[in-house]
C-alpha cells in the first residue's frame, strides 16, 4: 500500500511489516547510536513512497516529523525496492561517510531482505564512522611532523607481515605434501602385499588388471617423491616456484589414491568369488534358467509387435531374443566348464563364473530393451491423445492470433499433418515416430506464435490497466487545475509546464484508448507521471513562497513546519510531544533538534539537505 510522508512518533516505524519481530533488535542498534555519538538514527519501512521521488517523500517525512541537525532518517519503500537516506545539511557526517555506510552497510542488507539488518548496520555505520573520524584526527595531530617516516615503517610492517604469511603458508603446505606423500607410500605397499596374496589365490590371469592399476599407482608415486627432492635440492627457489611443486606433490599423490580405490572394490569382488566359487556358480546356473524364460516370453512379445506395427517400430530388437538366447547358451556352458575345473584349478573355476556373470548380465540388457518396447507401445495411446489435445491448442491460437501470417499457415498445415499421422498410429504403425513428429511440429507453431502471444498478453494487459490509470490522471489533471486557479500567483512555469504537458498526454490517451489501448497505456503511465511532477514542484513553490512571507518561529527540523493546504502553523521548539514516550532517551534527543537549524522544505533537494538512496 502507497503511504503518504508520515509524522514518526517513534524512533521505529514499520508501516510494512516486515521486522517479523525484530523491532527491538532494531531499537537496540539505535539506542546504542545515540549513546556513543551526537546522532540519533530514525527508521521507517513503508510498501511504496506514493508516487514521489524517495527523496522527496524522506524530506516531506523528516519536515512532518521535526527531526532536527543531528538525526539521520533511514526511509525503505519494500515493494518498490527503493531506499532513501536523508540528513540535514549540517550534520557532521560527510558525504564520503554517508556514502560509506549505505554502500557498504544499508545496501547489502536491502538486496537481501534482511530488513532489521539494514537498520542494524546503518546504526552500526554511523557509529563506526564517528569512531574512526575521531581515531583519525587524533593520529593526524600527534603524528602530522612525522609522516614521512611512519609510511615507511608502515610499509616495512606490511612487507613483513606478507612475508610472515607467505612462509606460514608453505609451511602448512609443506607438511600436508609429507604427510599425502607417507600416505600414498603406504597405500601403495599395502596394495602390493593384497595383489600379491590375490595372484596367489586366483592365479595371473585373473589378476592382471589389478596389476596394472598398481604400476601405474607406483609410476605417479615416483613422479611426486621426484618433484618432493627437487624442492629439497631447490632451497633457493621462489615462494611461488615453492608453492607450485608442493601443490605439484599433493596432486600426485591424490591420482595415486584414485587410481587404487578404482579396483579396490573389483579385487575384493574377485576374491570373495573365489571363496564362494561353488556357490556363485549354482547361482548363475538358476539366473540362466530365468532367463530361458524370459527369452521365450520376448520372442511372443516381438512377434505381436510385428503383427500390428510398422517395420522400424521392432527392427532396433528384432534380434534381441536370438541374441540373448546365445548368451545365456554360452553361460551354461561356462558354467559347465567352471564346475569341472573347480576342485582341481579354482582359478579357472573363478575366471569362467566371471565369463558366465557376463554373458548372463548382457542377456539380461537385451531383454529389458524388448519390454521397454512393449511398454512404450502400450502407453503410446493415450500419450499420442495428449499431444494431439495439445497441438490442437496451438492450431486454435494461430487461427485468433495469426491467421494471415504465411509462416504460421504452414507450420498449422504441418500440426494438422502430423495429428492425422499420429491419430492413425495409435494402435499401429509407427507410434513413437508419430509421437516424435508431434512434438516437432509442435515446437515450430509454439516458435512462431510466441510474438502474437506476448502481443496478445500486453494488449490484455492493457485493457485492464488502461481504466485505472486514466482515471487516476483525470484526477491528478483536476488537482493540478484547482491547485493552478487557486494559487497561480505563487506558481512558477516549472510547475505549469508540466502540467501542461501531463493534460496533454491525457488527452492522446484517452483518444488512443478505443483503438490502441497498449499505447493508451503507456501514454496515460507518462501522463501520470508528469502530473505528479507538477504536483510535487507546485507544493515545492508554494512552500518557498509561504517561507518568504512567515519565517519560522522555532529551531530545529526541515522546514517551517507547516502542511500542505494548512495555515502555516507547526510544532513547538522541542519537537513533537508524541516522541518523549518512544523511549527513556528520547527527551535527550529531542533538545539536540530543537537547538539545530532551520532544515529541509519536501520540495526539493537543492539546499538544506544530503543523503542519498536508490533501487536494491
Amino acid at each position: 500500500m502507497a503511504a503518504p510522508p508520515l509524522d514518526l512518533v517513534d524512533e521505529v516505524t514499520d508501516e510494512a511489516g516486515v521486522l517479523d519481530g525484530r523491532t527491538d533488535e532494531v531499537r537496540a542498534a539505535v539506542d546504542a547510536l545515540a549513546d556513543r555519538t551526537p546522532y540519533q538514527l530514525f527508521v521507517v519501512y513503508v510498501d511504496t513512497f506514493d508516487d514521489l521521488d524517495p527523496a522527496a517523500w524522506a524530506d516531506a517525512t523528516a519536515q512532518a516529523s521535526d527531526l532536527g541537525r543531528d538525526d539521520v532518517l533511514l526511509a525503505v519503500a519494500v515493494e518498490s525496492r527503493r531506499y532513501q537516506v536523508s540528513v540535514d545539511d549540517a550534520i557532521g557526517l560527510t558525504d564520503a561517510q554517508l556514502d560509506r555506510v549505505q554502500t557498504d552497510r544499508i545496501e547489502p542488507a536491502l538486496r537481501e531482505d534482511d530488513w532489521a539488518g539494514a537498520a542494524v548496520a546503518a546504526a552500526e555505520g554511523y557509529q563506526a564512522e564517528v569512531a574512526g573520524e575521531g581515531r583519525a584526527g587524533r593520529v593526524l595531530l600527534g603524528l602530522l611532523a612525522a609522516v614521512v617516516l611512519l609510511a615507511g615503517a608502515a610499509w616495512a610492517v606490511v612487507a613483513w607481515r606478507r612475508r610472515r604469511a607467505a612462509a606460514e603458508d608453505l609451511d602448512e603446505l609443506e607438511a600436508r605434501a609429507g604427510q599425502a606423500l607417507v600416505a600414498a607410500d603406504d597405500a601403495v605397499q599395502a596394495s602390493a602385499t593384497e595383489l600379491g596374496f590375490a595372484d596367489a589365490q586366483l592365479g595371473p590371469d585373473a589378476v592382471g588388471p589389478f596389476v596394472a592399476a598398481l604400476d601405474e599407482a607406483r609410476a605417479l608415486l615416483t613422479r611426486a617423491f621426484e618433484a618432493r627432492h627437487a624442492l629439497d635440492d631447490g632451497a633457493d627457489l621462489p615462494d611461488a616456484e615453492q608453492h607450485a611443486r608442493l601443490t605439484q606433490v599433493l596432486a600426485l599423490c591424490d591420482q595415486v589414491d584414485d587410481v587404487l580405490d578404482a579396483q579396490t572394490d573389483a579385487l575384493a569382488r574377485l576374491r570373495d568369488l573365489h571363496a564362494r566359487a561353488p556357490q556363485v556358480l549354482d547361482e548363475l546356473a538358476a539366473r540362466a534358467d530365468a532367463l530361458d524364460a524370459r527369452t521365450a516370453t520376448a520372442r511372443t512379445v516381438l512377434q505381436r509387435i510385428a503383427a500390428a506395427h510398422a517395420a522400424s517400430v521392432v527392427a532396433p530388437v528384432a534380434d534381441h531374443a536370438g541374441t540373448a538366447a546365445a548368451q545365456v547358451a554360452h553361460a551354461r556352458d561356462a558354467v559347465a566348464q567352471g564346475r569341472a575345473v573347480l576342485d582341481a584349478d579354482r582359478p579357472a573355476a573363478v575366471l569362467r563364473a566371471g565369463d558366465a556373470e557376463g554373458a548372463l548380465a548382457g542377456a539380461a540388457a537385451l531383454l529389458d530393451a524388448v519390454d521397454h518396447l512393449a511398454a512404450d507401445l502400450a502407453a503410446a495411446p493415450a500419450r499420442i491423445d495428449a499431444a494431439v489435445t495439445s497441438i490442437s491448442s496451438d492450431v486454435d491460437d494461430a487461427a485468433r492470433l495469426a491467421p494471415t501470417d504465411p509462416q504460421v499457415g504452414a507450420a498449422v498445415a504441418d500440426a494438422r499433418a502430423a495429428v492425422a499421422h499420429a491419430q492413425a498410429s495409435r494402435t499401429a504403425g509407427d507410434p513413437p515416430a508419430a509421437l516424435h513428429r508431434l512434438a516437432d511440429a509442435e515446437a515450430r507453431l509454439d516458435a512462431l506464435l510466441a510474438p502474437a502471444r506476448a502481443q496478445a498478453e500486453a494488449l490484455a494487459r492493457a485493457r485492464e490497466r488502461l481504466p485505472v490509470l486514466l482515471a487516476q490522471a483525470d484526477a491528478s489533471a483536476r488537482s493540478a487545475a484547482d491547485l493552478l486557479a487557486t494559487q497561480r500567483s505563487a506558481v512558477g512555469a516549472g510547475a505549469r509546464t508540466r502540467f501542461a504537458e501531463g493534460q496533454r498526454l491525457l488527452v492522446e490517451a484517452h483518444a488512443a484508448a478505443p483503438v490502441d489501448p497498449v499505447t493508451a497505456a503507456a501514454v496515460a503511465d507518462r501522463a501520470v507521471a508528469l502530473l505528479a511532477e507538477a504536483h510535487r514542484a507546485a507544493r515545492a513553490d508554494l512552500d518557498a513562497a509561504r517561507r518568504a512571507a512567515a519565517p519560522t518561529t522555532f529551531g530545529g527540523g526541515w522546514s517551517t513546519g507547516s502542511t500542505w493546504g494548512g495555515s502555516g502553523g507547526g510544532r513547538s521548539s522541542g519537537g513533537s510531544t508524541r516522541r518523549s514516550s518512544g523511549s527513556s532517551r528520547r527527551s535527550t534527543s529531542t533538545s539536540r533538534r530543537s537547538s539545530s537549524p532551520a532544515r529541509r522544505s519536501s520540495s526539493s533537494r537543492s539546499t538544506g539537505r544530503r543523503g542519498g538512496g536508490g533501487r536494491f
